[in-house]
Parts: C-alpha cells; structure tokens; sequence
C-alpha cells in the first residue's frame, strides 16, 4: 500500500510504498511490518481493509518523521524503491554526510550498496583532511574498514575527549563530534589513545634517568654540562606539565 511521509516542520511530503520501506529497512518493518504492534501499522492494516472493500479509495497512511534533510531522504528513498533513474551518481561530501546520519536511523545503510560505494569512491581522500572528521561516522555507518581504521588511529592519537565524547580541535578551537557512535568503539579508541599517552609519557621517562644517571654521559661531545642542561630542562618540563 502506498503511504505518505510527512516532516513537521519542514514542507516535504514523499509518496512511498510500505512493502519497499519494510523491505529495505528493519525500524520501518518494525513500525509496519504485519507482525508490528505499533499504532502506525495498526491504522496502516485498517486502511489496508478499507481499500479493499472500496478499490477506488485515495487514503493514505501519514508518519511524521524525524527532521532529516530533505535531500538526502529523497535519495535514500529513491534507492530503497529501486528507482535508479532519480539516483545521483555523485554527491558532496554535506549529503554523503545526511545520507549516512538517515541510514543509521533507519538502519537500511545495506540496502544502499553499490550505491553508497559508489558516492564514497571520488570523496575517499578527504578522509586524511582536516575538517573532514565526519568520515568517522560514514565509514562507520557504510563498514568501510579501510577508511574507519584509519579514522579509528588518528582519533586515537590526535582526538581530545570532552564529557565523556571525542572531540577534535579545528581551528585551535574544541569541537564535539555531533554523532553518537556505538560505546564499545567509543571506549577502544579511548583506551588506545590512553596506551599511547603512556607509552610517551614512558620514553620521556626513561630519557629523564638516563640523563639522571651520573654513570654515562649522553652528549655527544661527552661534555657533562650539556647533560645537566639537558636534564634541568626535562624536569621543567615534566613539571609544567603535571607528569
């Protein structure tokens, strides 16, 4: 059956099949799916009985749906309903972007194959480029393993954490990531950034006794001086910074 979906405040209303939502995305078989309990699917079933008694009748079910860009709801609909003349073959990275926030929300990011493959293709190499963090979220959202391992090693080593959420520093300012990954990913990258934090911290350590140790000499012109200038330095140093 044939229903409508509506935004409350953006004016953008899209004509869909419930057999192709349901197909293409588990949240929209949850909500109606004939096994579905939700009040959505229930009026949906009703209406569905009612056509069928009166062929000719026009109703349609209306869902309110989460704010999304309407652009990029667009595309994904049109790939969910199979209607590859309307699919952009190239998309900017901003609605790469939308894309993958409503494939997450609608879990449906498989049913987007080869299409998602084929927008993430010629925007690949922004993924090493500041300001395009976001990267994290899309290859995420798409299981690009290349992509995420690489996003997954920089946040490691360069990302701040804010409140409990990884943050990155653009333009000297903190900025929050604006979406949730799963905990689990969360916790590793924080783990590891925390493992490399004290293997730095370690070697600066163990350069410290080295210069501590009265023994040896480290300069190269094997003048102790250079090795108690060299020693004080790293002690303020450490201090400054609380190590």
């Amino acid at each position: 059956m044939e229903i409508v979906l509506k935004t409350s405040t953006i004016d953008a209303t899209y004509r869909v099949s419930s057999h192709q939502l349901c197909s293409g995305s588990p949240v929209f078989r949850a909500m109606l799916g004939p096994q579905s309990s939700f009040s959505e699917a229930d009026i949906l079933r009703r209406q569905q009985a009612s056509n069928a008694l009166e062929p000719n009748s026009s109703l349609f079910q209306i869902i309110a749906q989460e704010e999304h860009d309407p652009t990029a709801l667009t595309t994904v609909l049109y790939v969910l309903h199979g209607r590859s003349t309307h699919i952009p073959e190239s998309i900017s990275f901003e609605n790469l972007l939308e894309i993958a926030i409503i494939c997450d929300y609608y879990d449906c990011a498989a049913t987007m194959r080869p299409w998602s493959e084929i927008w993430m293709k010629p925007l690949r190499t922004l993924s090493s480029k500041s300001g395009y963090e976001d990267w994290l979220f899309i290859s995420w959202v798409f299981r690009d393993q290349d992509i995420f391992g690489q996003m997954t090693q920089r946040f490691s080593r360069n990302a701040v954490m804010v409140d409990g959420e990884f943050g990155v520093i653009v333009d000297g300012e903190v900025e929050k990531l604006d979406y949730h990954l799963p905990q689990g990913i969360i916790d590793a990258m924080a783990n590891k950034r925390a493992e490399i934090e004290q293997k730095i911290i370690q070697a600066c350590r163990d350069v410290l006794t080295k210069y501590d140790d009265d023994s040896t000499i480290q300069c190269s012109y094997s003048q102790k001086e250079c090795d108690y200038i060299a020693f004080a330095g790293l002690r303020r140093g450490f201090r400054s910074k609380n190590l």
